[in-house]
């Protein structure tokens, strides 16, 4: 009976182990990129190349002059390709998504009423991400086509798509479990 107990828990130190060389989940923090302004993201690795990441963020602006507000929430979706460049802590991150921006107020209003912008953008950057610490570390460019009606207030037809590249950049920290 001891012996079967002690196996089992050999056996289950060897699982638990195991599962936590494989960290397939993050939690982060990004400021930029595709949250606009910064995004607290979850990120699911699918395999050591291929990933996930869903954001969240939340801007509210007040303007002092002329009491206007807007409110923008945000929510980036992109797929990640990791390419390792050097021994197993260095990758160049790659990805494709859509910075989804919901907007309301009336700072930037479109014939008053609440706005959704889905901009397309790309991801080309560098993440440290060493094997043996749970803390990854990444910075970058993430171009985005911005809606006419985001970028220049006084444009008269809503996009839903963008049509204007903005050039723009992320840099963040992450946790992974």
């Amino acid at each position: 009976m001891k012996l079967k107990f002690n196996i089992f828990f050999i056996i289950l130190f060897f699982v638990v182990t195991l599962q936590a060389q494989k960290q397939k989940n993050s939690l982060g923090i990004e400021l930029g990129g595709g949250g606009l302004a910064y995004s607290i993201n979850y990120e699911r690795h699918f395999s050591e190349k291929i990933s996930l990441r869903l954001g969240f963020s939340f801007l509210s602006i007040n303007e002092r002059q002329t009491e206007k507000t807007l409110a923008v929430m945000s929510y980036p979706i992109s797929v990640n390709y990791l390419i390792n460049i050097s021994g197993q802590k260095h990758f160049l991150e790659t990805g494709i998504g859509a910075m989804n921006l919901i907007t309301s107020g009336d700072l930037v209003e479109y014939k008053g009423v609440s706005d959704f912008f889905l901009n397309p953008f790309l991801k080309l950057g560098y993440r440290y991400s060493p094997t043996n610490n749970r803390w990854v570390y990444k910075i970058g460019l993430s171009p985005f086509l911005g809606t006419k009606s985001l970028t220049h207030p006084t444009a008269q037809g809503f996009q839903l798509f963008g049509s204007e590249t903005q050039i723009w950049g992320y840099v963040g920290m992450g946790y992974r479990f």
